[in-house]
């Protein structure tokens, strides 16, 4: 190789070099500028913005105007109505105090975390909800910035690892499955250790509320609290099937009796020091597990909570 032909290709090496060079600044300056534009559309986009964005996906069928401001997308997967609740809002709310943090185990598509997002007056809700609702929540959490919601996308139980999924709706409502079938396996996670992980000791002694709806699972959840986390107020649901002798060819137990599973519930909340009454004003205590009792939900108060605040029952 001659003088000339070494010289040629030390100069092309460097102008190789360079335009390297200004590739990379050029990428850097784009991905800043990306950064910064979805920064400024997370922090200054309006409501009326996020309708008009969300109101041309597929899966939403259209957005309804609740109290309280609210903004609610309605899933048009499943046709299922939904409405603000004005009458459990009115009982959560003489029940705890302003400003408290809530934990929404089963929140669905969001009618449920916003609600008690209202209720809490400035406290954040922790909503876990493992199934397909969980894009509308999002949805719901963001068409409402005025209320403090976090999401997770995790199922709770008393074990950590991965769990099944599964629906008979579309996921209008769905839960735990040992069904490995199922197609659909999402992380599981035990309430208190998770809690810990993600939120300040200060925070975790200002929960004062769990509501529960995990299609039968309730008695699980609940019976994995660890000894130190015992919330004053907890909603669960006494799931419709826990009345039947044989469910699955729809023989209903006698209504002086308990099933197993209502049993289970019961003994489970009064074990972990927890009094059961109905889900309503004014508070009336549910008076066993036996069929004749049933309610939908059952209000579970903690006996420190009723000696100091519900004497008179």
């Amino acid at each position: 190789m001659t003088r000339w032909e070494r010289s040629l290709l030390r100069l092309l090496i460097v102008f190789v070099q360079l335009v390297g060079i200004l590739i990379l600044v050029q990428c850097a300056f784009n991905t800043e500028r990306v950064y910064e534009v979805n920064n400024w559309d997370e922090k200054d986009e309006t409501v009326d913005d996020v309708i008009k964005d969300v109101i041309k996906l597929d899966t939403v069928k259209r957005v309804d105007d609740w109290p309280y401001g609210i903004k609610f997308a309605v899933w048009n997967v499943v046709d299922i109505p939904k409405s603000f609740d004005e009458g459990w809002l009115q009982t959560i709310e003489k029940l705890i105090e302003p400003g408290c943090n809530i934990v929404d185990i089963g929140a669905n598509t969001g009618d449920t975390p916003l609600v008690l997002a209202v209720a809490a007056k400035g406290g954040t809700v922790v909503a876990f909800e493992m199934g397909p609702p969980i894009d509308m929540l999002r949805i719901n959490k963001r068409l409402n910035p005025h209320l403090k919601i976090d999401i997770h996308n995790v199922a709770v139980s008393n074990k950590t690892g991965n769990v099944s999924y599964q629906t008979d709706c579309n996921g209008c409502n769905g839960g735990i499955t040992t069904n490995t079938s199922s197609g659909y396996q999402v992380t599981s996670v035990r309430l208190y250790p998770f809690l810990l992980s993600h939120y300040s000791k200060e925070f975790i002694n200002n929960i004062c509320l769990i509501k529960i709806d995990a299609e039968t699972h309730d008695s699980v959840i609940l019976s994995d609290l660890d000894p130190q986390f015992r919330p004053p107020v907890i909603w669960v649901e006494w799931h419709r099937s826990y009345k039947f002798y044989d469910y699955e060819n729809l023989i209903l137990e006698d209504d002086n009796l308990c099933t197993p599973e209502s049993a289970n519930l019961f003994n489970i909340s009064h074990h972990l020091g927890y009094q059961v009454f109905q889900p309503r004003q004014p508070l009336q205590r549910v008076e066993g597990c036996q069929n004749k009792y049933y309610e939908f939900d059952l209000l579970l108060l903690e006996n420190r909570f009723v000696e100091k605040y519900v004497p008179h029952l």
